[in-house]
């Protein structure tokens, strides 16, 4: 690639991804199941194009290998499959932990008193560029019971695309421009925030005032840690979009709805084939 180039923004063609390597990520994660021959060619392009574009970076003795990055790549962009790369453009470095991390919070309450507390972080997405993303949790995700860890902070990333980490992306963006694809962000907002208040309501009734995300767990319903913020509930769902779509559409049809929309994709209807 000359400089001209360089200057120009080009990147060299993304390598294609092995056949075994592939193969592999298709076979061990369930969320690729429903997938069509056509949907799993754009995948592996689209997985191909992330890898040529982001770099992993190890932490803390983490061992990062292809399978590895095949499976973040192709989890990461199974979202794009009806958008395009330029969505994930923003960042270009994952930090690989060898395990989840602690993290101090801190946080003031209506009083003006501070407190502290040490959390858990299975992953993070950060607000100025990079994601960070634990082993254990990578290999936790994409079984098909609600938990993803790759998806859950991808979905951070479409967030804060617009500025503001507020549970709703850039919804007049890419083929969301189009009249026929369009979304009405005051629509999405009602949605969204009478589920996110539903699920407050729920959890309040059943006692279940601590709220923590999950560490490598497997889950049966919408995972508490949605109830967090409006931004958790958003990247929650998706979690749930594509691991779980039919509970997602049962408990809350309208959310599936509206995702279904945006990612201009059916989870559900294909899981069902």
């Amino acid at each position: 690639m000359g400089f001209l180039d360089f200057l120009k923004g080009r990147r060299p063609a993304a390598a294609p991804i092995p056949d075994e390597l592939w193969d592999w990520a298709i076979a061990e994660h369930r969320i690729f199941r429903g997938l069509d021959e056509g949907e799993r060619g754009r995948l592996r392009e689209l997985a191909a194009g992330f890898l040529a574009a982001k770099r992993f970076e190890a932490v803390d003795g983490a061992e990062i290998d292809d399978r590895l990055k095949v499976s973040v790549a192709a989890q990461a962009c199974l979202p794009l499959l009806g958008l395009d790369l330029s969505w994930y453009g923003q960042f270009t470095t994952i930090f690989i932990t060898k395990d989840a991390y602690s993290v101090t919070q801190r946080w003031e309450d209506e009083a003006g008193v501070t407190h502290e507390s040490e959390e858990e972080f299975a992953g993070e997405a950060f607000e100025l560029g990079p994601v960070a993303l634990s082993i254990p949790d990578i290999d936790a995700s994409g079984w098909g019971d609600g938990y993803n860890v790759v998806i859950h902070e991808m979905a951070h990333k479409l967030d804060g695309l617009d500025g503001a980490y507020d549970g709703c992306p850039p919804l007049g963006r890419g083929p969301h421009r189009d009249p026929q694809h369009r979304l009405d962000r005051r629509r999405w907002a009602e949605v969204f925030g009478a589920a996110y208040e539903d699920l407050r309501a729920k959890l309040d009734a059943e006692g279940r005032t601590k709220r923590r995300r999950g560490t490598s767990k497997r889950r049966a319903r919408i995972d508490p840690y949605a109830a967090e913020s409006p931004d958790e509930f958003f990247a929650v769902v998706c979690e749930y979009f594509w691991e779980r779509p039919a509970l997602l559409k049962d408990e809350y049809p309208e959310v599936y709805a509206q995702l279904a929309a945006f990612f201009r994709q059916d989870p559900a209807a294909r899981q069902s084939l």
